[in-house]
Formats: structure tokens, sequence, C-alpha cells
């Protein structure tokens, strides 16, 4: 009796694990198939333990003496191919790193989090949130193909953000698209610009604000950034978004005409002054880029977005505009890198307009529509000459 209970046992513990223990028989033969991963003691990479997630396994190993992180980020794609995931996502702790890995992701609903106005919402990074602290991190760039969910990311900032913060304010500047129009009635929302001028005189107004917030958060005062500021200050100051929904719109072109140069000239150079004190002064910009190149955006403009979050870029040489590596073109599916410090690698979350009304619809507000000047009244002006000539 004893025997076959423990036999019938094994055959049930056998049973339930039959995907762990496949695993285990994959990794030996990855593991014991390519040199690399043997150090001159013989250790290789060992499986500590294996758990079931709702999206595939998390795997723990430890690496063997000589075999660092960054060597096993770089062969990463041998282990994803032979256990046969579609993502693997790592997360080092010493000598020992957890391997998420994803055969089947679930694509999660947004499910607004409160946050304070320095922090934003970016996508779901299967453990936890992604979240971007600004004050740390100013100013982002997301970067992504046609169709890969880069205006998906922006609905949900501008929808955490509105949401939860009274203490923000919002310039949403687009030229020829329309993607962020459905925010454009919320009290947090200044400024929806639709045209070349339009972008020019909201960005002007910018930068008057942040030198006249260079002059209060003074660090003679012993104030060196809006939060320090804020903490005293009787009036506080709000959080200023500047939301470019497509940076390529701001490069010139051979189609341009002189005055849309001029133009455009002009709006790069208010945002290099925003970029550039915006930190401190609790200004920040966020774009998006759809086909980036070297020369998308100017050099001294992109080395001070600190935030890069690419989706997938299937060209590699693009990609590495984005993320400095060619990471984005090895991307799933809705998958993305989010660089801040450090790289997290997470899925968008699914929002669609019904989700950003209900979730704004106590910040919409009327504000008055802008009416075109009135045509002077010509027999009025001829009247008038008339009676100047006659006196």
């Amino acid at each position: 009796m004893i025997t076959e209970a423990l036999i019938l046992g094994c055959i049930g513990y056998t049973y339930k694990n039959t995907d762990k223990l496949k695993i285990r028989r994959k990794w030996k033969q990855i593991t014991f198939s390519k040199s690399q991963f043997t150090n001159k003691l013989d250790k290789t990479l060992k499986i500590h333990s294996i758990k079931r997630t709702e999206y595939g396994h998390e795997i723990i190993v430890e690496l063997p003496y000589s075999y660092t992180f960054k060597q096993l980020e770089g062969d990463i794609d041998i282990f994803k191919e032979g256990l046969g995931y579609k993502s693997i996502q790592l997360k080092s702790e010493g000598n020992i790193v957890h391997m998420y890995c994803v055969k089947e992701f679930k694509f999660k609903d947004y499910a607004s989090l409160k946050l304070p106005a320095n922090k934003l919402l970016i996508a779901d990074g299967l453990m936890e949130p992604i979240i971007v602290d600004m004050n740390k991190f100013p100013h982002m760039l997301i970067g992504g193909d046609t169709g890969t969910g880069k205006s998906r990311i922006l609905l949900l900032i501008l929808t955490n953000l509105i949401k939860y913060c009274s203490n923000v304010e919002l310039y949403l500047l687009q030229v020829r698209k329309n993607d962020l129009g459905v925010f454009q009635n919320c009290s947090q929302v200044k400024v929806n610009s639709k045209t070349l001028e339009e972008v020019l005189e909201s960005l002007k107004k910018i930068d008057i604000e942040c030198r006249r917030r260079e002059k209060l958060i003074d660090n003679i005062k012993g104030y060196y950034n809006i939060e320090d500021y804020n903490n005293v200050a009787y009036n506080k100051l709000k959080y200023i978004y500047v939301v470019i929904e497509e940076f390529s719109f701001l490069n010139t072109s051979r189609g341009d005409s002189k005055a849309e140069k001029q133009l455009k000239a002009q709006c790069l150079k208010h945002i290099k002054t925003i970029v550039n004190v915006g930190r401190s002064s609790g200004v920040f910009l966020v774009t998006a880029l759809q086909k980036p190149t070297n020369d998308s955006i100017p050099s001294d403009i992109k080395a001070q977005l600190c935030t890069r979050v690419s989706l997938k870029i299937a060209d590699e040489p693009a990609a590495i505009v984005i993320l400095g590596n060619g990471k984005a073109s090895k991307l799933q599916e809705r998958e993305l890198i989010c660089r801040t410090l450090r790289e997290q690698q997470g899925y968008s979350y699914t929002i669609d307009h019904a989700m950003v009304m209900e979730n704004i619809k106590h910040r919409i507000i009327e504000k008055p529509k802008k009416t075109a000047p009135k045509p002077e009244n010509d027999v009025n002006n001829i009247l008038s000459i008339l009676n100047e000539i006659n006196q």
C-alpha cells in the first residue's frame, strides 16, 4: 500500500510539474550545448526555482563565476528560442537573476492609478506598473513604428494625469494631427494648438514662464527645484507638460516655404530652452517620433530627454536612435522598453475612447469658443472719412 501510494504520488507530481520538468530538461540541453555557458570550473547557469505565472514562468537562476549579467542579456535570444518563449525579461540581484518568461501575454485594460503630478504611468511591467518620475528623469521621447501604439501611450499618460492631478497645466501641440483632441476641454488643458503659428505662440508663453520660474527657484534661497519651492511657497507652482504629438512635423523639409522654415526654427529655439531649464522648473516635454533617424530630432534636444520609451522598431538603426541600442527591433506586439537609468520591459495597457471619457469626465468644462474678429463695417468707414473731409 505504501509503495502504491508513493508511485501514485510520484505520478501526480510528474503530471502537475510536466512543464517545469520540460524547462529543466531543455535548460540542460541549452547550457551544455554552448561553451560560453560553462566556466573553467565546469560550473554553468543553475536553475534555483521555477514558478508558474499568468503569462508563463518566472525562472530564478544563478550565474556561474565569470559569466556576467551583461553576457546573459546578449545570449537571451538563445534561451528565448530554446525554451519557446515570446519574450524574456531579466532582473538582476547580484549573481541571482529573475527571468520573467512570457509564453502568452494577456493584455490588461487600463485601470487608473493615483499618482502625484510629477509621476507618469507608462505601461504594465508584468510584476508592477512602469512609472516614471519626471523630477528625476525629465522629458520623454516615445518611438515606434506606425501602428505599434505610440498614441495609446500618450492617451494613457494624459488620462491618468488629468484624472488625478489638478496641479498641472497641459499644452497639447499638434500639427496636422488631432489624436489628443479628446482632452481639449479638460480644465488642465491650457492650449490645444493645431497650426505652426499656434504652436509657436504657445512655446513663447511657456518660454516666458520658464524664465519667470528661474527667478523664483533660486538656489541662493535654498530652492534647487520645484519641489523645494513648493514645500515653502504659499502660491505653489503647477507642473507643466508640453506634449508634442509628432516631433517630425517641426523639422524643416524641402517642401516648406520660407515662412514655414522660419516658424519651425523659432519653435525649435524655444523647445531647446524648455528642455535645458525645465527640469528644475517643473516644465517637461513629452514627444513622439514615428520614423526615428539621426536627424529627425536635434541632438542637443534629444540629449536632454532623459526618459526613452520604445515600442517595436523593425529597423535596427532607427531603434538605436531612441534607446541607444537595437533591442527595440526584437520587441513583440505591444511590447515596449522604458529606459531611464535602467531598462524596464513591459506591455502597453488597453485603453479606448470610452475608457478615456469615463476617467476624464469630471475634468471637462465649458471653454469659451474662439471667435473670428468681426470684419470692419466698410460703410461706416467711408462715412467717417467723408465727415473728416467735410470738416
